[in-house]
C-alpha cells in the first residue's frame, strides 16, 4: 500500500493490508525459528592444509615429526594422514606454556598436599 492520507473510509482496506502484512511476517520469524539447526560438519585438511592453518606454518617434516611422536592428534588411513580441525583446535589450546607464576603455585600447591598427607 502506498503512502497517502488514509481517511475514515479507507480505514477497513488498510486494516486488511496491515494484517496480511503482519501475517507474512509472522510466517516467515516462524520458518527462522524453526528451521533445523544442522551441527557444522567436521572439516578435515591434509598435510598442505594443516600447515597453512597452523600460525607458525611448521615444515613438513616437523609435522611428521609431530605425528612420529604423537605429538599431535592425526588420523592415519592408509598412507594418508588426515587432520580434523576441532582436534587441532584443541591441541593448540591446551599446549600453552605455563607462565613462571603458575609453575611456581603449583609446586606450592603440590608440596601442600603432600605435608596434609605426612602429618
Amino acid at each position: 500500500m502506498s503512502e497517502k492520507n488514509i481517511t475514515f473510509e479507507d480505514m477497513p482496506k488498510a486494516m486488511s493490508w496491515m494484517m496480511d502484512k503482519l501475517n507474512e511476517l509472522d510466517s516467515k520469524i516462524d520458518g527462522l525459528n524453526n528451521s533445523p539447526q544442522t551441527p557444522p560438519s567436521e572439516i578435515w585438511m591434509n598435510l598442505k592444509e594443516l600447515r597453512e592453518y597452523l600460525p607458525s606454518h611448521p615444515a613438513e617434516q616437523t609435522v611428521y615429526g609431530w605425528t612420529s611422536c604423537h605429538q599431535i592428534p592425526f588420523h592415519k588411513k592408509g598412507k594418508r594422514i588426515m587432520f580434523l580441525k576441532s582436534e587441532i583446535d584443541d591441541w593448540l589450546h591446551d599446549s600453552k606454556m605455563k607462565s613462571q607464576k603458575e609453575l611456581e603455585q603449583e609446586a606450592e600447591n603440590f608440596i601442600k598436599s603432600k605435608r596434609k598427607r605426612h602429618f
